[in-house]
């Protein structure tokens, strides 16, 4: 079984402890919520702590009410007149018992109620790590979004837009992912899931994912995929493209590289501006169905942009407040007639 820590870290396990049953009450105020978010994020101590009392809180809600009862006996007895703890030996039990605590507040959290939904975001250019209040965990791409619904039956994250790496820790729950057209369930594993409007790809990097219609009764079928295995959908054919991958390459915007392998160019550019200080626009939407294999830097994108009429009949023009791909019009004049 996971245990608090009974170094000098364990004030922090208490804190986490103390935010783990908070997060449980469904009036919770969103104030509490981005507390607690800044909290994740002020110490890298912090979220391995939460996920310590996670795991611990999970542990003893599957107990039996006998066995909970002997390991609160143990570890957190009843206040009674006895000779006065050393430091250390009650910062340890007042941390197990605050988990106990939790974990009962757990058991009632998995009744009817459940939370309201929290959504998350990245900036442009930037990412975010999220931890859930179940140990799973979500990393977030440029200009992303997500919104999280944890109900009595089920574990449900939406992908607004953008590119989301998630971490899922098992749970009698299933987690599943909500990608536009598609639905994305995990059985027990870590992937990769990039949104460019109903454009969807799916990469796992370890374990198993169920991939399948959003809406019931498609015809799109299901699919599983394990570790080194990508699907693809696109809105155009409305198929379903299942490829052998490296899995680096589909999370090498987490090292900030861009990679595409024959990918429609407004379905780059859509990404790319994710990470631009100025979004990249089409002017001639007919440029879109070009295709682009290749790997975007995305502290160079600029010198990327200006590159591109090497490779497509396009020109670049410069706005303030965007870049500009417009169709590359011929200078080539036939001679005058003598």
């Amino acid at each position: 079984m996971n245990t608090l820590s009974s170094g000098p870290d364990r004030h922090i396990d208490h804190t986490a402890a103390d935010w783990w049953a908070r997060l449980r009450d469904p009036a919770l105020p969103e104030q509490a919520w981005m507390q607690w978010s800044d909290w994740l994020e002020a110490d890298p101590r912090h979220a391995p702590a939460f996920d310590r009392v996670a795991a611990l809180a999970e542990s003893l809600g599957a107990m039996g009410a006998a066995e909970r009862s002997a390991f609160v006996a143990r570890f957190a007895p009843a206040t009674r007149a006895r000779p006065r703890l050393p430091r250390l030996a009650f910062g340890i039990a007042a941390g197990v018992a605050v988990a106990v605590a939790a974990a009962g507040l757990f058991l009632a959290w998995r009744g009817p109620s459940a939370q309201a939904p929290r959504q998350y975001a990245s900036e442009p250019a930037g990412h975010r790590d999220i931890s859930l209040p179940d140990g799973s965990s979500i990393e977030l791409g440029g200009a992303s979004s997500v919104t999280a619904h944890y109900g009595r039956e089920v574990r449900a994250v939406d992908l607004d837009a953008g590119e989301a790496f998630f971490r899922v820790a098992h749970a009698e729950r299933p987690f599943v992912v909500n990608a536009g057209p598609l639905r994305i369930r995990d059985l027990g594993t870590a992937f990769n899931v990039r949104r460019t409007g109903d454009r969807v790809t799916v990469t796992v990097t370890e374990g198993r994912v169920r991939v399948s219609p959003a809406q019931e009764g498609g015809d799109l079928g299901q699919v599983e995929l394990g570790a080194g295995r990508q699907v693809s959908f696109d809105p155009a054919t409305q198929a379903m493209r299942i490829l052998d991958v490296n899995p680096d390459s589909a999370l090498a915007w987490r090292g900030n590289r861009l990679e595409f392998v024959n990918e429609p160019l407004d379905s780059v550019l859509a990404n790319v501006s994710r990470y631009s200080k100025r979004p990249i626009r089409l002017a001639d939407p007919d440029l879109g169905k070009l295709t682009f294999t290749g790997t975007v830097q995305v502290d160079t994108i600029d010198s990327w942009v200006a590159a591109l009429p090497r490779v497509f009949p396009v020109r670049v023009e410069s706005h303030a407040d965007r870049l500009e791909l417009a169709r590359q019009i011929s200078t080539t004049r036939s001679a005058k007639p003598r």
